[in-house]
């Protein structure tokens, strides 16, 4: 017999699942995001049009793939959330640079995906998910929901809401705040 001739032919049920086209307004701003940065947008500054945006986006969530994609936008939310409120730390700050190792890069693909959310909307669905964060390391709430900010005068002391853990109440806070205006 010659090498690389199939002697015996076995057959086995193989089940595929149905790739489905990207589609940018089912993606969260986080999720575009990161999709940006996984597709070949170039690091230049240069202008570019919605349509090539979001071109790269489907590029760079089909080849991050759906779970994977998500799963680095919820982190990438996580830490902008806790660096946005000062509240970051080092083990999330490492992990953070080791994702995402292309500083300029990243501020590129947010601004590329704020145009998208800006041109082409988010669907009810994916506007549910765009606010959802998740952490890969300690919080620093340490899971209690709370955060002690210390002060020079101890009644400038006081505890904050964790801004990870305690998403919804502020939400929930800021909406009673519009609606009472």
């Amino acid at each position: 017999m010659m090498p690389g001739t199939i002697a015996e032919r076995h057959a086995e049920a193989v089940t595929v699942e149905a790739a489905t086209r990207t589609e940018v307004r089912n993606l969260t701003g986080a999720e575009r995001t990161v999709a940006l940065y996984a597709s070949d947008m170039p690091n230049g500054r240069r202008h570019h049009t919605s349509e090539q945006y979001a071109a790269w986006i489907v590029q760079g969530a089909e080849r991050l793939g759906r779970t994977e994609m998500r799963r680095l936008a919820l982190y990438l939310r996580g830490w902008q959330v806790l660096n946005v409120n000062d509240l970051m730390t080092e083990q999330i700050q490492t992990r953070h640079e080791l994702r995402f190792p292309q500083r300029h890069r990243l501020v590129r693909a947010g601004q590329g995906s704020g145009l998208s959310v800006y041109v082409d909307g988010m669907t009810k669905v994916a506007l549910a998910r765009n606010g959802k964060v998740a952490l890969d390391g300690d919080c620093p709430c340490e899971g209690t929901g709370g955060i002690m900010l210390w002060g020079n005068d101890p009644d400038a002391s006081g505890e904050i809401m964790c801004p990870v853990h305690c998403r919804a109440e502020i939400n929930a806070y800021r909406r009673a705040l519009l609606a009472a205006r």
